[in-house]
């Protein structure tokens, strides 16, 4: 989910001007009229281009039109749909969901500790965080860190990953700049190697962990104007909806 695009927004204005929305000149648009015929919400759209199909871009995209109060009319190429289309079907935001436990999407961002660090991994295999199913006891869902299936961290709940930082503790590697710009890559206190760069690491099969991509937290101002975002398909100058669109 990494492919970049440049999707025209005019066929789609266009198209919304035909359905008799009136359309604004800013940037973004913003459309208004009969909305909930439309999309079942009584809400402003705004159209938004989307610059590639990373799942970071896609929330950020959505939170930025809801925090206006807007559903968000994501403007994709046919290129993208199917992996854009992914991310916004049920489970809305998610790479996965079984029996109450919640798979997350990785994103570009790294889990920065309270000491300022930044968890690693000396691992070459694939990096997969879940929530936990809710307990009888109402606690927090405790957010799982698996490498190759594996178990290697738990954090306290899907809050405590930023806010406050997590404790170095509670990953066994991690690694910071010294004083000449390298890597020092650390497990507990004691240092297990210096490099050049990321990439060195990653050479060395040192990875950073991604932070999770939560998406209630970025929703969280109106998850019903998130949850009724709408795809919209440009190819050969016709545009093609989906999600809760109406047929008209």
């Amino acid at each position: 989910m990494k492919q970049s695009f440049s999707a025209d927004t005019q066929p789609i204005i266009r198209d919304l001007q035909d359905r008799d929305f009136t359309i604004s000149d800013d940037n973004p648009a913003v459309v208004r009229g009969e909305a909930t015929a439309f999309v079942g919400v009584d809400a402003p759209f705004e159209v938004v281009p989307l610059a590639n199909d990373r799942p970071l871009t896609i929330i950020s995209a959505i939170s930025t039109a809801v925090d206006s109060g807007r559903v968000p009319i994501l403007a994709v190429d046919q290129d993208c749909e199917h992996t854009v289309g992914e991310f916004l079907s049920p489970p809305f935001g998610l790479a996965g969901s079984q029996n109450g436990t919640k798979q997350f999407y990785a994103t570009e961002g790294r889990i920065r500790l309270a000491d300022g660090s930044y968890a690693c991994t000396p691992t070459r295999g694939p990096l997969s965080w879940t929530e936990g199913p809710e307990s009888e006891s109402a606690g927090p869902r405790h957010l799982q860190l698996a490498a190759n299936d594996e178990p290697i961290a738990t954090i306290e709940s899907a809050e405590a990953i930023a806010c406050p930082a997590p404790h170095r503790d509670q990953f066994q590697y991690r690694y910071r700049r010294n004083e000449d710009g390298q890597f020092v890559v650390y497990s507990g206190t004691e240092s297990v190697g210096t490099y050049a760069g990321v990439s060195a690491m990653r050479a060395d099969g040192i990875q950073p962990i991604p932070a999770p991509l939560i998406p209630t937290q970025h929703i969280a101002s109106n998850p019903q104007l998130a949850r009724a975002t709408v795809l919209a398909v440009v190819a050969d100058g016709s545009v093609r909806y989906s999600g809760t669109v109406s047929k008209q």
